[in-house]
């Protein structure tokens, strides 16, 4: 009897994967934002009751909650292997290195779930520096090819730094008055991608302090 139904299982998933499957960057609810010889950015929007493609995930990635909901996932294929422990469960790391997952998501609340996936498309074999030990930054996870930390920056607090890896800094929360070199970071998800060994100033000038993650590239 197992043996009959592995065997539908497989069936079922090869004219899926056949038929109703597309990688995660070609799904229509993962918009393709940006991407380099670094990174792909993905940014999801599920609206209310709205239900993702099939899709594939098989390369590194980056997952940032922006605004999470009450959802549902049908998982077809799923071999993590074993898991890249965060400190942060917004920002968490999956290598997708033992097999790819396939499976579709659904909306099952009244607000739009807002998540970001960044694919990391380096392999991860350059050598890096010791992690960045600047006030505010805190390393939440150290994979293969990314180290991840979550900065929060005070009320009306500037900083300034220069690391010498390619980062990318997503904007956590919803503000007015943060800046990010000379781009205006308004709303969660906002994005700025940094180039190796350059300068980053960052200034917030809310009364609130206001959180960043950053991604640090390998």
């Amino acid at each position: 009897m197992k043996q009959v139904l592995f065997t539908f299982l497989l069936l079922y998933m090869v004219k899926l994967n056949a038929q109703d499957t597309v990688v995660v960057s070609k799904e229509p609810l993962h918009k393709n934002v940006f991407e380099n010889q670094y990174v792909r950015v993905l940014d999801l929007h599920i609206p209310p009751g709205d239900t993702t493609l099939f899709h594939i995930h098989e390369l590194p990635c980056v997952s940032i909650s922006l605004h999470p909901v009450r959802t549902g996932a049908q998982t077809i294929v799923d071999d993590r292997g074993p898991k890249v422990s965060s400190l942060d469960r917004r920002i968490t790391f999956e290598g997708f290195y033992q097999s790819r997952r396939v499976h579709r998501v659904w909306n099952r609340d009244t607000s739009v779930f807002h998540w970001m996936d960044v694919e990391v498309l380096t392999k991860g074999d350059s050598t890096i520096e010791a992690p960045i030990s600047v006030n505010g930054f805190t390393q939440v996870f150290d994979a293969p090819p990314v180290r991840a930390y979550r900065l929060v920056l005070k009320g009306n607090q500037k900083l300034d730094f220069k690391g010498t890896r390619p980062l990318l800094i997503v904007g956590l929360n919803d503000a007015g008055k943060v800046m990010v070199n000379k781009k205006h970071f308004s709303k969660q998800g906002d994005f700025l991608f940094v180039q190796p060994s350059k300068k980053v100033s960052l200034a917030n000038k809310e009364a609130q302090e206001y959180t960043f993650a950053v991604l640090e590239l390998k």
